[in-house]
């Protein structure tokens, strides 16, 4: 298999050099050993343009005696260089002796973030008794490992990459054991209203990002019950939190994961030790067995900000942010949609326009807001949700509009535990806080036929029903009432304590194989301070 994913890239013409770091010879490529007694591995190559978005897999024998691995690497975009708009950026790796291909074999994963000796850098490690952030400790066994390249974005002009291995003794520390979150464990044993952050970066994500005690600090401060951490790509937090857990036993802590291909984001909520995979398009890899997988480990899972810097424009900038990959989905088994992600006003260079005076709506809202619908409109009866995606390093100043919680799923739960959310979840029973729990309007909605009477996420058998609404919080601000993706009715809110009732009908003309779905979202002067997931009508039994 290593051979031949090696052989591929170099037959398709799109890497070159590789066979010189490599060797490469009639029987395929010459593993370079790696041993505490000879100095570093040296690895280089060249790609052009046409190679973003695939992987390089460099294998390397780790000798006996060694102790700890370090990886570090380096790129220079080749001709003019580019600007973030077409810049060149690796993914960094590595994978031990059990297999580029096996949940066994992932030894971390940093992305662009960690790594890079050229920019002054430490390398990344792993050893028995501790790791860099985003690798997984553990016993340093000999056999053939290999470095992972992820070619996410490359200039116009191709680019070359550098990485340097050097294997070291270290004493054999003990493997940490252990220690993840009581899954059955259950925070408040009400019913009522709890809000979440579903996209929470923390320790394993950023080389500065926040201990796990202020990590909480911060998710309680924006008044968060569930704080559900979606590291990217590893799974090493799964085995620590268990005693954040028993320390905030008030908290709903949820170990979750990013998924991050060059097509598209996701996120998977619970228990996927066993699913580590994130790298679609490698070999036979595909989202779609992903997706299977998680399910399969009883996770939800959710499609991430589907509209944010999507297009060719954006692919080097941000990448695999907007997500490309519809078709490859089984959208009956998508369980939420990240209609809004990260601040709801944002800056010019959060856009990538330079320093542009003042902020403006995230553009990329009401776009996610859309394709929801329409896949509400199509059958799949998906939840909307939000996620700061912060990873806990803004300043004090900046955390109400852009830290963890800064804007937050409202889920009305039988209780606070991981079982309860996520059946809420499913059932829709949940609407979205663009400004966080703190600062924005609270809201009820309810529908009664005269015989039964449902709220968010719920439905009814009839052809028509009355809607009850109430707001507290929202003076000033403007309701609008939505029927299968249209706005029909634009209400003000004149005062903090609101209420109104609305007839509301199927609406067959519009509805798809769901029925009519209706929904409420609220805006000021600003941007959306609400987005409400519906309620259907689904005509007389």
């Amino acid at each position: 298999m290593i051979r031949s994913a090696l052989s591929l890239l170099l037959a398709s013409g799109l890497v070159a050099g590789l066979a010189a770091c490599t060797g490469n010879s009639s029987l395929g490529p010459v593993v370079s050993s790696c041993s505490p007694d000879q100095g570093a591995v040296e690895l280089s190559g060249e790609l052009s343009a046409a190679a973003a978005k695939t992987y390089l897999l460099l294998p390397f024998e780790v000798m006996a005696g060694t102790g700890r691995v370090e990886v570090g690497y380096s790129w220079a975009d080749s001709g003019s260089g580019g600007t973030p708009l077409t810049q060149t950026v690796f993914d960094l790796g590595l994978w031990d002796e059990a297999g580029y291909r096996s949940p066994a074999g992932f030894r971390g994963w940093s992305g662009s973030r960690q790594g890079r000796i050229d920019a002054g850098q430490e390398p990344v490690f792993v050893q028995a008794d501790t790791a860099e952030r985003g690798y997984v400790p553990g016993a340093i066994k000999p056999g053939l490992w290999h470095v992972e390249l992820g070619v996410a974005a490359v200039a116009p002009d191709g680019a070359n990459w550098r990485v340097r291995i050097q294997c070291k003794r270290a004493s054999p520390g003990a493997v940490p054991i252990d220690d993840p979150v009581d899954r059955a464990h259950v925070a408040d044993a009400a019913a009522g209203w709890y809000h979440a952050d579903f996209h929470m970066h923390g320790y394993h994500s950023n080389p500065d990002a926040p201990s796990w005690a202020d990590f909480v600090a911060q998710a309680r401060e924006a008044e968060l019950d569930v704080l559900v951490v979606t590291e990217y790509v590893t799974g090493q937090h799964w085995r620590r939190l268990g005693a954040v857990q028993r320390s905030n036993p008030d908290l709903l802590i949820w170990p979750g994961r990013e998924i991050i291909t060059y097509f598209g984001h996701a996120n998977t909520f619970g228990e996927t030790y066993d699913v580590l995979e994130y790298r679609h398009g490698l070999e036979d890899v595909r989202l779609a067995d992903i997706q299977a997988a998680a399910k399969a480990s009883g996770a939800l899972f959710q499609v991430n900000h589907p509209q944010t810097f999507r297009g060719a424009l954006f692919e080097n900038f941000c990448r695999g942010c907007g997500f490309e990959l519809d078709d490859e989905l089984d959208w009956d088994r998508v369980d939420t949609i990240e209609v809004h992600n990260g601040p709801v006003l944002v800056t010019g260079s959060e856009l990538g326009v330079g320093a542009v005076p003042g902020q403006t709506e995230n553009p990329f809202t009401q776009p996610a807001i859309d394709l929801w619908e329409a896949k509400l409109n199509a059958g799949f009866r998906i939840t909307a949700t939000s996620g700061s995606d912060s990873k806990g390093v803004d300043a004090p100043a900046d955390r109400q509009r852009k830290g963890y919680g800064s804007s937050a799923t409202a889920i009305f739960a039988d209780n606070l535990s991981r079982d309860a959310v996520s059946a809420a979840l499913r059932a829709g029973r949940a609407y979205i806080k663009t400004r966080g729990a703190r600062f924005s309007p609270h809201v009820e909605m309810t529908a009664s036929d005269g015989a039964a009477t449902v709220m968010f996420g719920g439905s009814l058998a009839a052809e028509s029903a009355k809607l009850h609404v109430e707001v507290r919080g929202g003076a000033n601000q403007t309701l609008r009432l939505i029927a299968n993706g249209d706005v029909v009715l634009l209400v003000p809110i004149p005062a903090d304590e609101f209420s109104q009732d609305f007839p509301i009908q199927r609406v067959a003309l519009t509805e798809g194989p769901l029925g009519t779905f209706w929904r409420v979202d609220i805006a000021d002067e600003q941007a959306l301070t609400i987005i409400g997931n519906p309620i259907f009508l689904t005509g007389a039994p």
